[in-house]
């Protein structure tokens, strides 16, 4: 991406955003005042100082409608000029080759108006000239078509393991009985009743108490066996209660699930990966598949259940834009069965590397340093009940058998995998969880040692790849024994060198 100071001189017409653009500009700024704003009036002393704000954002709307006259856009035959700025002018050139994604984005209020925000990622860290607010949907589409199509005849992948193919083919669609299963599986939904729960108790401290009393007294007049034990009739009132509110948890997490996966299609053109999802807000965007660095797959007791997983990946993302960091974790399929799975990662990586057969097991005495860490942990506040309340004390004790288990069963279940360029590490027993990656991908790998592990004689092996502004850590291999993890170490080193 260059920066130029002067108008470039070019024989395609300059073009403009959509005429109703400067109002979705100003959508965005009133999104950053609306709450502050709604607690001046709903919670303020009622004087006219509170309604200096609405003067505030009045003073938005000249400059929205002044950033729609400033802001244009040319497509020339290999790279866009973007022109914006009222005081302080911009000049954007961006050459087709070094755009990585183009994405559309689609709230309810742009769907009814038929347009759509355009998102342009160049791996240059610049937040606002590759964002253009807002485009007419045919606009958006078209442009989003030129640049993809550019860089179909421009493509030079180096790996030849990735074949080329420019028919679009469907990796994974789901079907709204998958959505509901989703939201069976998921929790999010406890998320907003738990943030409801906590601003009802802002209110209102007594909300819990009130709540199984109230159910407890609605069993006590509708059950005469409960009429001789309150106890128990408010016992049952809890239980109620709580069985209410699991419910009300899967009915939001199923609504939830609809919402944003709604006519989730995940599909291969070329070198791309594309996903359309959304009911209300849609999204399209696609993702380069030489941009993917690492994998998770995960399962979670219930996905067992159904026999389905969740996947998602790593992309190399953009410097510099911590607001959008959230488009470098990627969710290739919310939910999957084991061949679905299988082929979206068949779709990127070496065909027939995955799944994995043959895991390496861990050091033989994981399952200490596993148990250890959380016993440790507990080892203090069992102590301190044990002074001030010993019965809470014998409580927290019985969670060390649990514990002792836990790390047995997980240490039975963990394991590596070296094999067809493919590093990869398991974990979990209850929750399962999987992370591998392309060894040409990985960037450095490094050996760490806690006092703990010199004890025992293991160490850990991190493997770190592209993968600026991710939530995930990097791949790890714990509780190797010491001469297997620096042996590990030597050969991954040695590949990485030779790339």
């Amino acid at each position: 991406m260059l920066m130029h100071s002067e108008v470039l001189e070019s024989t395609h017409p300059e073009l403009r955003l959509h005429p109703l653009s400067w109002l979705f500009e100003l959508f965005n700024v009133l999104k950053q005042f609306i709450v502050p704003l709604l607690f001046l009036l709903f919670a303020g002393r009622s004087n006219s100082y509170e309604f200096w704000g609405l003067v505030g954002i009045a003073f938005m709307v000249p400059l929205a409608i002044a950033r729609y006259y400033t802001f244009r856009y040319q497509i020339n035959d290999d790279h866009l000029i973007i022109r914006s700025g009222l005081i302080h002018k911009t000049v954007s050139n961006m050459a087709f080759t070094r755009i990585q994604n183009v994405t559309l984005h689609q709230g309810i209020l742009h769907r009814i108006m038929q347009v759509a925000e355009v998102r342009l990622e160049t791996g240059g860290g610049e937040k606002e000239e590759g964002r253009m607010r807002v485009l007419g949907i045919a606009q958006a589409k078209q442009l989003q078509n030129i640049i993809r199509g550019h860089e179909t005849l421009n493509k030079s992948t180096p790996d030849s393991s990735i074949q080329s193919d420019e028919t679009e083919h469907s990796l994974l669609t789901l079907s709204n009985r998958e959505l509901i299963k989703l939201g069976l599986i998921s929790n999010k939904g406890m998320i907003l009743v738990a943030a409801a729960f906590g601003a009802s108790m802002q209110f209102d401290h007594a909300i819990p108490t009130k709540i199984i009393k109230s159910a407890g007294k609605w069993l006590w007049n509708h059950s005469s066996e409960l009429s001789q034990n309150s106890f128990l009739s408010y016992f049952l009132g809890g239980l109620t209660v709580l069985l209410v509110a699991l419910i009300i948890v899967r009915i939001i997490s199923i609504i939830q699930a609809i919402l944003h996966y709604y006519g989730f299609e995940l599909s291969q053109q070329d070198e791309r990966l594309s996903i359309q999802r959304g009911l209300l807000n849609r999204f399209s965007g696609s993702l380069p598949r030489s941009r993917i660095q690492a994998w998770t797959l995960e399962q979670s007791f219930l996905q067992r259940r159904f026999h389905r997983f969740a996947l998602r990946v790593d992309a190399a993302a953009r410097g510099g834009d911590k607001s959008e960091h959230l488009e470098s974790h990627w969710q290739l399929a919310p939910i999957a069965d084991e061949q679905h799975i299988e082929t979206i990662v068949d779709s990127v990586i070496p065909a027939g590397s995955w799944p994995i057969s043959i895991w390496q097991p861990l050091h033989p005495n994981a399952w200490k340093r596993e148990f250890k860490k959380p016993a440790y942990f507990l080892l203090i506040p069992t102590v301190i009940l044990a002074y001030w309340a010993w019965q809470f004390a014998i409580i927290m004790l019985l969670a060390y058998p649990w514990l002792w288990i836990q790390s047995k069963q997980w240490a039975k279940h963990a394991g590596y995998s070296y094999n067809k360029g493919i590093i990869a590490v398991r974990e979990g027993w209850i929750k399962k969880h999987w992370r591998f990656a392309e060894v040409r991908k990985i960037q450095a790998v490094y050996i760490k040692q806690s006092p703990f592990d010199r004890k025992y004689g293991m160490a850990t092996l991190f493997c770190d790849t592209v993968n600026a502004g991710s939530f995930e850590p990097p791949l790890a291999i714990r509780y190797l024994p010491f001469d297997e993890a620096v042996s590990l170490h030597n050969e991954l080193s040695r590949v990485i060198a030779s790339q």
